[in-house]
């Protein structure tokens, strides 16, 4: 009989127990919310840093493989030492330029910067392999020298320039992510803010009921039995009870009746 009275949740019980449970689901369910889209942004956030990362250590490859080239170019084609070591550079150069730019032409579906980069560094290794193999028609008129000043230095900074517009392009390409990022920031905050204020409002409401239908009652029970002990008042709340606060009422009033 004892087991069957825990398990029965009535009246003033029912009603607290539903009140708090109802604040505590709504606190998990907006925190669980609030911790998913936190999660994306946490995954968002890293994925454009390791884009952005990844496309200027790229743009420093083409940079680099670039600067290698036109080194061993002054020195082969204007100096006019043609030794192993540049022709090495150069064709180590033409490699990595060509791989950097593979590399930055697959990360991109449409994008003119890229297309053009890719144009540009085909031509200029294609220069630089036609030098290496003796295939340029080069004269006393017309020297290895004239070539690199009208022909090679003008492609290289050609393809210097559309690396440039590569790394602003592709620093461009993240704005689009930043927004959503910031979507994605502002649907994590909204639960929590919306969750706030329906607690607000439901605690208030908690908090009426209970000073309504529970504490008042209390009160004006404990000033009324007061009342009667001290000054043979009889014993009337004077307003209307309910749940367990009724029961209270008629032990009280049949307390009262055997004293009298």
């Amino acid at each position: 009989m004892s087991r069957l009275k825990l398990l029965t949740i009535t009246g003033m019980r029912k009603r607290m127990f539903v009140g708090f449970l109802s604040i505590i689901l709504l606190l998990f369910f907006s925190g669980m919310v609030s911790l998913f889209e936190l999660g994306r942004v946490s995954n968002d956030t890293e994925e454009i840093l390791l884009a952005s990362k990844s496309n200027v250590e790229l743009a420093g490859e083409m940079i680099s493989a670039l600067n290698e080239q036109n080194d061993a170019m002054i020195c082969m084609s204007v100096i006019g030492d043609s030794s192993e070591s540049y022709r090495d550079a150069c064709k180590r150069s033409i490699e990595r330029l060509a791989n950097a730019v593979r590399l930055a032409d697959g990360r991109v579906d449409d994008n003119s910067a890229v297309d053009s980069l890719v144009m540009r560094s085909n031509i200029l290794n294609a220069m630089v392999t036609d030098y290496l193999d003796g295939n340029l028609m080069l004269t006393d008129e017309y020297s290895s020298q004239d070539w690199y000043v009208d022909s090679y230095k003008d492609e290289y900074l050609n393809v210097a320039s559309h690396i440039t517009s590569y790394m602003t392009g592709a620093q461009s390409t993240l704005g689009p992510e930043v927004n959503r990022l910031s979507r994605t920031a502002y649907r994590a905050v909204t639960p929590v803010f919306i969750s706030l204020v329906v607690m607000l409002v439901v605690v208030l409401m908690f908090y009426y009921f209970l000073s309504v239908y529970y504490i008042r009652p209390i009160l004006r029970m404990n000033k009324s039995l007061g009342d009667y002990l001290t000054f043979k008042v009889p014993f009337d709340v004077g307003i209307t009870l309910r749940d367990e606060l009724v029961e209270l009422k008629e032990r009280i009033m049949a307390l009262v009746s055997r004293m009298q």
